[in-house]
Order: structure tokens, then sequence, then C-alpha cells
């Protein structure tokens, strides 16, 4: 190799070392897992053979989760950038890689107020219960957040895209909408098109359709904190309706309709965890079709002993055709559950009685997460209600801080009112389902 050649290349590598450098000092951090696992499903429909199927129960994801998070800080630390990578559940476009989240943020007045650009996934307001974990959602637009005293935090959002769900990779879609005028009638037809990921050239609402979001939440240090999110009707879900007027228009896309939650959490009682969360959705028309949802999360650790109780209820508002109101059941579903450590060894048991739900292994999605349960809002006068009893042994070994093997087996008794819920070739009249699952779950970290 030349003089000149390792010149050059040694001063490549010292230009790198210097901006490598200079980003640590100025803190670039990265983060993230992956988690994975198999599962053997079985039940007692006739018509239904063993399988083994990969899901990850930490993640909530069908084959594996991979997350890589990234974050950077300038050295005076009142500006910087966030994103996230990440592939889930499934190789095509809706699966295969995503950026739930790239934005930048600058601080001002000792960055007591901030300003977040970009698609912003913010957590400040984000609940801490088992069920719901989640806030009003952001998307692509601006989030300003101010802490005019210590332990308030305010914010207001405004965005114009919302990211899907976790089942859709937190991918961003858009519905593409063509209208065609009739020369001779002036009449306006709507065809909407596949969706798709959009070109942000196309991204353009009225202002009255844009999510915006209000988020406020208060912490007294050792005693509570008390938070309350608010999202606006809007149109940033992007489906293939929204050229319909605000009457007809029934804001059925991500994170489209009105919402309001609520949030109560106890600080006062060392090794205690207590939180309430309460949900009002469909506010738009919360007579008609609204639904709410009440939390509750209860835990206390003594020493290498750890038990709780977690408890959701679901209520909803329905008429019929003619406006009159229709009497709903409840849902109701308790989970208490215990463990023990042992060292790195974990075992736990959960159980679970959901009345008004069904188990994931029996509705169709075939999962097995411990939030593995789906809520069913049936007429009281319907006569087809659903309930499930589960039962879940679990043993954990922390291989170290940051790697985990799981082994564990779930077992769901699935119930039901109509004859013939479950049935089977065997039984036309069928009313319940036996499923057990045998897994193995991995999760590395880094």
């Amino acid at each position: 190799m030349s003089s000149k050649k390792i010149f050059i290349l040694e001063a490549a590598l010292l230009a790198a070392m210097f901006v490598t450098g200079s980003l640590w000092a100025q803190e670039l951090k990265f983060d993230g897992y992956l988690n994975s696992g198999l599962g053997i499903v079985v039940d007692n429909n006739e018509d239904h053979d063993l399988y083994v199927k990969p899901f990850g129960v930490d993640s909530e994801s069908n084959g594996f989760r991979l997350r890589l998070n990234g974050s950077y800080t300038n050295e005076a630390k009142n500006a910087g950038v966030k994103f996230r990578l990440q592939a889930q559940r499934r190789m095509d476009q809706a699966g295969y890689l995503s950026m739930p989240y790239l934005y930048g943020w600058a601080g001002f007045l000792e960055n007591k107020i901030t300003l977040t650009g970009g698609l912003v996934d913010d957590s400040t307001w984000t609940s801490a219960d088992w069920w719901w974990n989640d806030d009003t959602g952001e998307g692509f637009g601006l989030l300003l957040k101010a802490e005019p005293v210590k332990g308030l935090n305010l914010g207001v959002g405004a965005y114009t895209i919302s990211q899907q769900s976790g089942g859709s990779n937190n991918m961003l879609q858009f519905t593409p909408i063509t209208a065609v005028t009739d020369p001779i009638t002036g009449d306006v037809t709507y065809t909407s098109g596949a969706n798709r990921l959009p070109n942000f050239g196309e991204i353009m609402l009225k202002p009255e359709d844009v999510k915006y979001t209000f988020n406020a939440a208060y912490t007294l240090p050792d005693a509570f904190r008390l938070g309350a999110v608010f999202r606006a009707k809007n149109k940033a879900g992007w489906t293939g309706t929204r050229y319909l007027d605000n009457d007809d228009y029934e804001y059925g896309g991500r994170e489209e309709s009105m919402f309001l939650q609520t949030e109560l959490r106890v600080l006062a009682v060392k090794n205690l965890t207590a939180v309430v969360v309460g949900t009002f959705d469909k506010l738009e028309k919360f007579d008609k079709r609204g639904n709410m949802i009440f939390s509750e999360t209860f835990g206390y650790k003594a020493d290498n002993l750890n038990f709780g109780l977690n408890a959701v209820q679901f209520l909803y508002n329905r008429t019929n055709a003619s406006d009159e109101k229709i009497d709903m059941n409840p849902g109701l579903l308790f989970n208490p559950w215990i463990s023990y450590t042992i060292d790195k060894v974990v075992p736990r048991l959960d159980l679970v009685y959901f009345m008004g739900g069904q188990s994931k292994t029996a509705n169709g999605n075939n999962q097995w997460e411990r939030r593995g349960f789906a809520n069913v809002a049936k007429a009281k006068d319907a006569d087809d209600d659903y309930s499930v009893f589960s039962v879940r042994p679990s043993v954990k070994i922390n291989l170290d801080s940051k790697t985990f093997l799981e082994i564990g087996d779930m077992i769901n008794y699935d119930m039901a009112a109509k004859d013939g819920a479950y049935k089977d070739s065997g039984d036309a009249n069928k009313k319940s389902l036996l499923t057990n699952v045998f897994y193995i779950d991995l999760k590395f970290s880094f």
C-alpha cells in the first residue's frame, strides 16, 4: 500500500475516532431488545390438530420483536434526537421494518419548556397500569411540553398522521381516495384505494381534523401522581371514509375518536404498587357507542415474595336503530398472581377469571401473552355471553440482568352461554373450549 493511501486511511480513522468520541461525549446512546419463543398448543376441539407456533410472550408478538432505540443529547443538554427501529410479527411491509418514532427536541428556560417535532411518541403521560398502559397517542407533528413548577408536566400536541397499533408494527398507513365528478350532474363519487405507506406530500388535513392532544400530570414525591389526558376527534388515522362530513364519519381509524384518560398512582407506601386508570372512548357520540375501561393494578413486594391483583372493568353504551338504549353486559376481569424469587429463579402463578371475555387462544388470535384476553361486548338479552378461567404456572430464569428464559404452561377454559359457540364435528352444541399452551420465551436486552 502506498504511503499516500496509508495517510488517507489514517486520516479517515482519526476523523472517525474524533467524531465518535465527540458524539459519545454528547451522549449518543443505544438500547433495545430481542424477544421470541415457541409454544405447543393443543385443545379439545375435535377438528383441531396440535400445533407449534413461534410467539414472544414478553413482547406480545407473533414470531419475534426486535427493537433498537437511539438517543442523542447535545453537550449543553438542551436539544436532542430520539428514534426507534422495529421489526416484528411479520415479514411484509407491515412488519419487516418500521420506524415507530423519529423526533428531535429543543429545550428552553433550563428545559422547563421543550418543543418536540417529527414522528413523536412521548411516554410522559403513559399510564402505569397492567391492562391499558397507554395514553392518547401521538404521531407526525409537534408537541409542546412545560414544567412550570416541579412535578407538574403539561403538554399540548398537534399531529397529522398517527402510528398504527403494535399489531401493525406501529407503521404509518395511508388510504388514498379518488374523487370523480360527473360532468353532467355534478355528483361526486369517491373510491378508496389500497392501504399503503404515505407520501408526506399527500398529508393535508383541515385544521378541525388534526389530532390535538391535551395532557397534564402532577407528581408529589412519596405521595401520589395524578394525571389526565384528552384527545379531540380527528381524521389523522387516514381511513378510506375520511371524505364523509362530521355527522356521518365514525372516527373509527386508529386513535381518531374523542378520548379521555385519568390516572392515580399511590406513591406513599414503600414496596406497594397501586394504580387506578379510567378511560372514556368515543366521546363524540358517547351515549350511542361509548366505551369505558377501569383498570386497577395492585402489587406488593415483601423481601423475595411478590403478589398482586390486576382488575379490569369494561362498560359499554349502545343504542339500536331507533336510538333506544341497549342494556349491555359489563366485562369483569380479575388476575391475582404471586411469585417468589430464589436467587436467579422466579416461579410464578397467575389466575384469571374474565366474565364477558375470551382467551386469545379461543377467539382466533392464537396468542398467549399475559394479557392474552379480549373483551366481548354483548347485550344482556342476547343470551350470548362469554367467559374464561385461566391458570398459568411459570418460572423465569434470569441468566443476567438483561437476559431471561421463561418456561410456562397456560391453561384456558373458555365458556359461552350460546349453544354451538365452540362447536366441532363431534358436538354441534358445544359451549366450551379447553386449551393448553406449553411455551418457552427468551428475551435478550442490550
